[in-house]
This record gives structure tokens, sequence and C-alpha cells, in this order.
């Protein structure tokens, strides 16, 4: 099935088989005049005859009737149907206001429909004439539904609603915890990749460990061993290494508050990526059997 992965699956018998040869490029915005309860219980009768692809709710609740791979029965368009994505919204009359958590519900939804057809802004065309990826129905030919969706009793904010979902697409740009893990496993120090810095001690290590016999690796320097000598290097660049990632980690906080996403969420998500990256290290050192 194609849709919103978060969105409660209902099944509506009201649709067109597939979209006619046509391939979507808008949304349709739609207020229910009334609310998700009843309108789902109307778009899940046969003879009700029209159904939209989504319906969200005041408490932020998202309903799908139809699989986005086929068109809806909700513009009283074809061409319009089988091109676009129609979601109806919880308001339009007395006593039901759209809510704050509805339309949080439906920028995530709109943005996620974006995502997902490759739109990288969405907006809409205010001269009524189409060209934007978003439509009102009272816009589209042959309606008669005049104040849909904004133009009736506790309209929807459809200015609001696009608004934020632009701010969830641009939030959706910052990079992924597993980038920027990798970005600091490529961090270039002085000339030389974090990664090369840690991976050189395990070959230094070795390398000695097969140049010199027992006698030499367990010479004393000053009361220490040379092999303790060696592998306290670790002891030196795993602390700076770890100065490193704190520093990205407080700028990838700081990041996400100008994007408006949880900074101490992001930034955890970050650090266990880098230290999945440092787990992965493991410098070992190994006897020469041949004493010289």
């Amino acid at each position: 099935m194609t849709g919103a992965s978060f969105a409660r699956w209902r099944g509506s018998p009201n649709h067109y088989q597939g979209r006619q040869g046509l391939s979507v490029n808008h949304i349709t915005l739609h207020i229910m005049v009334g609310r998700l309860a009843g309108t789902d219980s109307c778009f899940m009768r046969s003879n009700f005859r029209a159904a939209s692809h989504y319906g969200v709710g005041g408490n932020g609740d998202i309903y799908q009737w139809v699989d986005e791979s086929n068109g809806s029965w909700a513009d009283a368009n074809w061409t319009s149907d089988c091109s676009g994505v129609t979601i109806e919204h919880e308001g339009g009359m007395d006593g039901i206001p759209v809510t704050d958590a509805e339309v949080e519900a439906s920028a995530k939804l709109c943005a996620d429909i974006a995502k997902r057809y490759g739109w990288k802004t969405l907006w809409h065309d205010a001269s009524g004439n189409r060209q934007g990826n978003i439509v009102l129905h009272r816009e589209v030919p042959g309606t008669d539904h005049y104040g849909c969706p904004d133009r009736c009793v506790n309209p929807l904010p459809v200015d609001r609603i696009i608004k934020r979902a632009n701010e969830i697409l641009e939030g959706d740009t910052m990079p992924t915890a597993n980038e920027i893990a990798e970005a600091v496993w490529n961090f270039n120090q002085n000339g030389v990749k974090c990664r090369d810095r840690l991976q050189g001690i395990d070959q230094a290590a070795n390398s000695i460990n097969s140049k010199v016999g027992e006698k030499v690796w367990s010479f004393a320097i000053n009361g220490t061993q040379a092999r303790d000598r060696l592998q306290g290097v670790d002891a030196i660049q795993l602390p700076r290494l770890t100065a490193q990632v704190t520093a990205l980690t407080e700028a990838v906080k700081t990041l996400a508050e100008s994007k408006g996403a949880d900074p101490d969420q992001i930034a955890a998500a970050v650090e266990g990526a880098v230290k999945a990256k440092l787990d992965k290290l493991h410098i070992t050192v190994t006897a020469d059997s041949d004493e010289k």
C-alpha cells in the first residue's frame, strides 16, 4: 500500500482503480463540515460514492481511506482526483474549530507526501490558477463547494499549514546522526584523518612488534616497558577525539534548536553514532614468537 506510514488505514471502497494514466502533482485540501468520526462513517459506505485519501481529526488522528496508487473520489473532477492526494480536515461548522493538533498533523502529512513525491517546497497559487502543488477544493473546476476549505465557519488555516509543512521539510535537510558521525570519523586533524590517526596506532604497534623481540618490547624506559609506553598513545589520542566529539555535539545541538528540533535527542543520536564507530576499532598487539 502507498501512503503515510503513520496514518491509520481504513480502506474505503470509493475510489478509482489506479490513476487513469496520470501522475501525482498536487495535494487538494478539503474541510469536512463535521468531525472525523462522522466523515469516516460516510466514506466507509459504498453507496456514499465519495472518499478522500486522508482525513485529519481535531485530536491529530490521521485516517487513510484510499491507497495513494489510486485516485480518490473527492474533488468532483476526475483529472484532479487522479493527479492529486486529497486531505479532509475536521471543522467547517459551528462548534468544531480547527485545532492546533490538527494543523500540526496536517502539516506533517503534507510534508510526508511532498517528500515522497520529491517536492522541495509546498506552495499555493493564490491567483486560483492551480499552478502550485497545493490546491484548495473550491478552486477545482466543476466543484460546488465554494467555501471549502477556507471560506466557511471555522475554516482551515491554509497558509499556516503550508508554512509549518515547509518548516518540517526544511528540518529534514539536517544531516543525520550517522552522517555527522562519518564527518567526525573523517575529520582532518593536522593533515591526518581521525580514523587514520587511530588506525595508525594499531599499525605502529604491530609493526614495531614484528621487528623487535620480546627483549626490546619489554625494555624499560624510565621504569616503563616499551609496550606500555606505545599502548599509552591510545590514552592520549582517545581523549582528544572525545573532546572533538563533544564540541561537534554542542554545535549540532545549536543547529537543532535553530531548526525547531529536540537538541538533546539529536545530540544523543550523534554521540551514539560516533561511539559506534569507535567501538569498531580494536587495537591489537601480537607477540613475535622468534626472539632476537
